[in-house]
């Protein structure tokens, strides 16, 4: 943060762990296989709705707190080849939500960006208000 106020920088920091990118950036990309999954100013995307696979990274985030309740997401699933991705949504083959849709084929498809109330965004077949339905992975 020092360098960065010095010399008027941008960093790019890339981690797993979101709890240290929280607390380091002001914008966040989250990433699968190599696509963009969501993106945000940081305050906003830690709070929910969340694409599925920022949800279980949240999940993998140590609480110090014992009181506070968390879920703990273990992906399943085809960890597709990193060189020859699936078509449409990447995360498809890991998806836990992808039974919640309709047409879960649908996931074959590029998903499209939405756009949430709080200001991040999602690329993901379902939408927002399915998304806002669902429990957050931390309370």
């Amino acid at each position: 943060m020092q360098i960065q106020g010095e010399f008027s920088t941008t960093l790019v920091f890339i981690s797993h762990d979101l709890s240290v990118v929280r607390f380091i950036s002001d914008f966040v990309c989250v990433m699968y296989l190599g696509q963009l999954v969501e993106i945000g100013p940081a305050e906003n995307l830690y709070a929910p709705p969340y694409h599925p696979y920022t949800e279980a990274l949240l999940s993998a985030v140590p609480v110090p707190d014992p009181a506070h309740k968390q879920k703990h997401i273990r992906l399943s699933g085809i960890v597709p080849s990193a060189i020859s991705p699936p078509e449409g949504c990447r995360f498809s083959t890991r998806c836990p939500r992808r039974s919640l849709m309709e047409d879960p084929d649908l996931c074959n498809t590029v998903p499209p960006w939405r756009e949430t109330p709080s200001g991040h965004r999602i690329c993901c077949h379902l939408s927002l208000e399915a998304l806002a339905e669902l429990e957050p992975v931390m309370n």
